[in-house]
């Protein structure tokens, strides 16, 4: 398995993984009429953020040694994708803080959730949907 492939498929699962946090939690804030069990909603919307952060580390491991594999060669591609994971890292981060340790800005950390999985979609639009795009043209 080629290491872009293994990539790929990680970032699938992180797709997923933020997806499902997201989902959950604007089921949990945002619908109304009946509603569901708010305390199983959190449970998963919290334990799909920590497979999100678990699958997060060695996609920037990953990422960080195929940059400095290239060195100055980077394409525009690679450049988008370079500056937004690392956006999206700090926005991960904050998110983290906040939750976590600055309670007192938990008003701001819907927005946030919003901007990780924005950033996580269009991360995975120009990488790894690219990957898969041309890996079917080839063929």
């Amino acid at each position: 398995m080629s290491e872009y492939l293994l990539k790929a498929l990680v970032a699938i699962a992180l797709l997923g993984a933020g997806l499902t946090s997201f989902l959950t939690m604007m089921a949990l804030m945002g619908k109304t009429g009946e509603r569901t069990n708010a305390a199983k909603l959190r449970r998963l919307h919290k334990w799909s953020g920590f497979a999100y952060l678990a699958l997060l580390v060695p996609l920037v491991y990953l990422g960080a040694g195929f940059l400095s594999d290239l060195g100055e060669g980077l394409s525009v591609r690679a450049v988008f994708h370079f500056v937004l994971a690392a956006l999206l890292l700090a926005v991960v981060v904050l998110k983290f803080l906040v939750v976590r340790t600055y309670r007192q800005f938990l008003k701001y950390a819907l927005g946030l959730g919003m901007t990780v999985v924005v950033l996580t979609v269009v991360i995975f639009l120009i990488t790894a949907g690219y990957f898969f795009l041309r890996g079917a043209a080839l063929e």
